[in-house]
């Protein structure tokens, strides 16, 4: 079902993902410290957070019937 929050969502996981990728390969460089590091790990974790929101949103729009 397609609710306003649907577009959001596969955006939000893509960005997720692309700082997982990006992490991973920051972790596998010998000289990254770790300040660059925890920059990733705060980042990831405000989109997963967001990620989250945003999918509790769109269920709940589902569940009151708010959808297009």
């Amino acid at each position: 079902m397609q609710t306003r929050y649907s577009n959001a969502l596969p955006e939000l996981r893509f960005s997720l993902n692309l700082l997982y990728v990006g992490r991973f390969l920051l972790g596998m460089q010998p000289s990254v410290n770790n300040e660059q590091v925890d920059t990733f790990d705060e980042r990831i974790e405000d989109v997963t957070d967001e990620l989250v929101a945003t999918e509790l949103l769109h269920e709940a729009a589902v569940l009151v019937g708010d959808v297009d």
